[in-house]
């Protein structure tokens, strides 16, 4: 009897010894070879995140004038738990963000790890509000974007959200290369989520999107715009385009499509959305386009240089040309009579090129 139960306590001792050799290599294995992995869980569990918007590289023109910046703004926040002059607070972020009072305490009374209050605030409003030195209150630096010709080529550029990123034209054609890569804040917090206060931070810069040089000139296309607008109002026209291109190479010199809109307010208020598309939309390569008249120049230039034809050739047009089987008929009705060839080429004559 005494052999058998001295056989049943050697098993359980050996089953015990080989379970704390189990545990103690898995728990070995745990905080030493994957101490790493579980530093950086415990980690994430502790941090809060504050992004740092990274700035979108800027755009500039063929003489290296810059078209599109960024402009440091600032996001205005509040964490509940730090804050010890609530009333003092909500009167403060009331009027210096010119919000309405309830919206304010409605933001700061939430028992949350981080309220934001207001985005895109003026650096140099987010510097008043943090001289204040209220507890509990965040101003972090944010990067906006910037348009410094507001209107100048606005249908080739296009522009970014709040998010910063990119939603039209070039700023989304190019938005892996313009964008960046975000920074982030992190601060400690305790087991409910709340900010530890006087922790240490840990900041990761962010990093600035690339610069897109492009091919147009800030000269060309602002002359252009005017040109336009002012043909746009003569004729009391809907759209005029625009498009200088060298014919050497094929770079855009510029491109417009007036009527232009602010980059720095595209979202016009009372448009419904099929209003703000139309006036984002970009006619030079969203429309289709019949040359018609404006082949006649390389008619021109054929019959010049060939000798078919010379400046002071006489013509007349009575309204319209037969030509084979069909009648072709100049766009103005009654004909322009007797014309030169120059005239004609002024008038943009039919019955001339025919």
């Amino acid at each position: 009897m005494k052999t058998y139960q001295r056989g049943k306590l050697m098993i359980f001792l050996g089953m015990s010894i080989l379970g704390l050799i189990i545990l103690t290599t898995r728990l070995g294995y745990l905080m030493i070879l994957e101490s790493g992995y579980y530093e950086e869980k415990a980690r994430n569990l502790h941090e809060r995140e504050r992004v740092i918007k990274a700035p979108r590289g800027r755009i500039y023109d063929r003489n290296n004038v810059v078209l599109a910046d960024n402009k440091t703004v600032c996001t205005v926040s509040v964490i509940h738990n730090q804050i010890k002059e609530p009333e003092k607070v909500i009167a403060m972020l009331s009027r210096e963000l010119s919000l309405p009072e309830k919206d304010v305490r409605k933001r700061v009374e939430k028992v949350s790890a981080l309220e934001r209050i207001k985005a895109n605030v003026e650096k140099k409003k987010g510097d008043r509000i943090l001289s204040y030195g209220y507890e509990g209150v965040k101003v972090d630096e944010d990067q906006k974007r910037f348009y410094p010709g507001g209107r100048l080529a606005s249908k080739v550029l296009g522009f970014s959200g709040g998010d910063n990123q990119g939603i039209l034209g070039l700023e989304v054609e190019y938005e892996n290369q313009l964008r960046g890569k975000d920074g982030k804040i992190l601060t400690l917090t305790d087991a409910r989520g709340e900010e530890i206060i006087n922790a240490s931070k840990r900041r990761i810069e962010p990093v600035a999107g690339k610069d897109l040089f492009t091919t147009l000139d800030v000269n060309i296309q602002s002359y252009c715009q005017q040109a336009a607008e002012k043909i746009r109002k003569e004729k009391k026209a809907t759209h005029v385009s625009v498009i200088v291109m060298n014919p050497q190479n094929g770079d855009i010199y510029a491109m417009v499509d007036a009527p232009e809109y602010n980059l720095n307010k595209p979202f016009a208020e009372g448009l419904s959305v099929e209003q703000l598309n139309e006036r984002w939309r970009n006619g030079c390569i969203n429309d289709t386009y019949e040359p018609g008249s404006i082949f006649k120049i390389i008619t021109t230039c054929a019959g010049l240089e060939e000798g078919v034809v010379s400046l002071q050739d006489h013509f007349y047009c009575p309204g319209y040309k037969i030509v084979e089987d069909r009648r072709i008929h100049c766009h103005k009705v009654v004909g322009h009579k007797s014309e030169t060839f120059v005239e004609g080429l002024e008038n943009s004559c039919n019955h001339v090129f025919c």
